[in-house]
């Protein structure tokens, strides 16, 4: 008979000081997403056993915190866990520990404890995280002093930090830059810590309000500090923009014609909305996206006379872009002061 576990793993559920983060940015509260349903382990003779190591797969058997036995092999363990091989190594060691009778019993869940082997057994060929356990298997990792598992979300950062846009969606760094920073703070990772930062300046706000994450007090307040810095920077060039004129300049023979109120009323709409689109993703795509100079027909009611106000935009922000580039491409100081 083969059951289904359904496990939270949402490991994002902690309490956090100083009220909720929705309202520290003084936005509305988020809801939390649906656990993960996932099968764990099948029953035999009234013992719950992993499969995806189940009886045979290797000779030493751990039992996960709810009672999932979990069969790996003792060279192994020992081979990549300084903690397993100080404990095989114990001048009398208790033979009969890790056997089907007497399994070692760990504190982790089973969907923690299946993670953390995967990464470690070389049947896996390319181990990949969870990103709902992310978190704990990388906890179990330094418990356990699995080093090549730290080593390995490095890596997996490093090789995500320069994705393009149209797979920025599928990389961890992009989609949970909250988990990355606190998974940096807690296993000493700065250069990954600066990376999260840099997200966490010009990410939208929902990926902040909807991750629960434990972050300290003193760490948000500096996200809100640098996200206000980056909106500020922005602002100037909202200011800019409300000052763009035709490129034909008034001279002694030829004088512009004056805007309709039409005119007035679209330019001053459309800055209010660039203004508050920054406020949630003050970035360098958010503001080239709105900036989109595709419709620029002229205002009938100024008889095609005046050109859209946003059809000087394209020369305007090619000048832009690469001084908004360089900035968002820079790292924020660690440690978080």
């Amino acid at each position: 008979m083969t059951l289904y576990l359904s496990v939270d793993c949402d490991c994002r559920g902690w309490s956090r000081e100083n009220g909720t983060r929705s309202a520290q940015l003084g936005l509305p509260q988020s809801t939390k997403g649906k656990p993960l349903r996932r099968q764990i382990f099948t029953t035999d003779m009234k013992k719950k056993i992993s499969d995806r190591f189940p009886v045979n797969y290797g000779d030493f058997v751990l039992k996960s915190s709810d009672g999932v036995l979990f069969h790996f092999s003792r060279a192994i363990l020992a081979y990549m866990s300084d903690f397993f091989r100080g404990m095989f190594e114990l001048p009398t060691p208790d033979r009969t520990q890790g056997t089907a009778r007497k399994p070692l019993v760990v504190t982790e869940t089973a969907v923690v404890l299946e993670g953390l082997l995967e990464q470690i057994d070389p049947k896996t060929l390319k181990p990949a995280f969870d990103n709902d356990t992310i978190i704990d298997v990388l906890e179990a990792a330094r418990k356990y002093q699995v080093s090549i598992v730290l080593d390995r979300f490095q890596q997996k950062m490093n090789s995500e930090r320069d994705l393009r846009n149209s797979s920025r969606q599928s990389g961890l760094l992009y989609s949970r830059p909250l988990v990355v920073l606190h998974i940096a703070l807690q296993h000493e990772m700065p250069e990954v810590g600066r990376w999260a930062l840099r997200e966490l300046m010009r990410c939208s706000a929902k990926l902040i309000e909807e991750d629960d994450v434990e972050i300290a007090v003193k760490s948000f307040k500096y996200i809100q500090r640098l996200r206000r810095e980056r909106i500020q920077y922005f602002q100037r060039y909202i200011d800019a923009l409300s000052k763009v004129s035709p490129s034909r300049q008034a001279t002694k023979t030829y004088r512009p014609p004056a805007p309709c109120t039409k005119c007035v009323t679209a330019r001053s709409g459309f800055l209010i909305q660039l203004d508050r689109a920054l406020e949630r993703e003050p970035s360098l795509n958010t503001f080239s996206r709105l900036c989109d100079a595709k419709d620029t027909t002229p205002c009938t009611m100024c008889g095609g006379k005046i050109p859209h106000f946003k059809s000087e935009f394209p020369k305007i922000f090619s000048m832009w872009s690469i001084e908004i580039k360089s900035l968002e491409d820079s790292k924020p100081a660690w440690p978080i002061p």
